[in-house]
């Protein structure tokens, strides 16, 4: 018996933007979905934790701000979350998110779709070669089959 097809629009909509052309274009795809749907929608970059710093802590201290030193992203990575912000607002999605997190890519959107309420994540289309497939699961099949999300991979 297969699974139910789901016929209500989406609601909640989060685009993996890692900075390639790919990506960048996924989100402006899924800014269009999102203004089409009257969904909600946040953009996520996975970033490198680089744990502690000791000149993050002593800016941290004097301006009375906790917690650890916030995951970095590559400046293609910015630009690419950028500009599916400002192309967001231009089409009609004013208030789409953006948010930056660190650790695997997969398990980080997996867990940040679970506690947002997502029904749909976008992510680029990836180029996989022969060894590739054979070593393991890309980040599509591990959102579909592991987390149970619908996906849309854009190329």
């Amino acid at each position: 018996m297969s699974a139910p097809v789901k016929t209500e629009p989406f609601t909640h909509i989060l685009c993996w933007v890692d900075g390639s052309d790919e990506a960048c274009r996924a989100a402006e795809r899924a800014a269009h979905l999102a203004q089409n749907m009257g969904a909600d929608l946040t953009f996520v970059a996975v970033g490198k934790e680089l744990g502690f710093d000791a000149g993050f802590a002593d800016y941290a201290q004097i301006e009375g701000v906790s917690g650890p030193m916030p995951p970095v992203t590559q400046g293609d990575v910015d630009a690419c979350l950028q500009q599916a912000i400002a192309i967001s607002a231009k089409i009609g999605v004013p208030d789409a998110k953006r948010m930056v997190t660190s650790g695997d890519a997969a398990a980080a959107i997996c867990s940040i779709a679970r506690s947002s309420g997502t029904d749909l994540v976008v992510i680029r289309r990836y180029k996989s070669n022969l060894v590739e497939r054979l070593l393991g699961a890309s980040v599509a099949d591990t959102l579909s089959d592991g987390c149970g999300f619908s996906v849309l991979s854009v190329g």
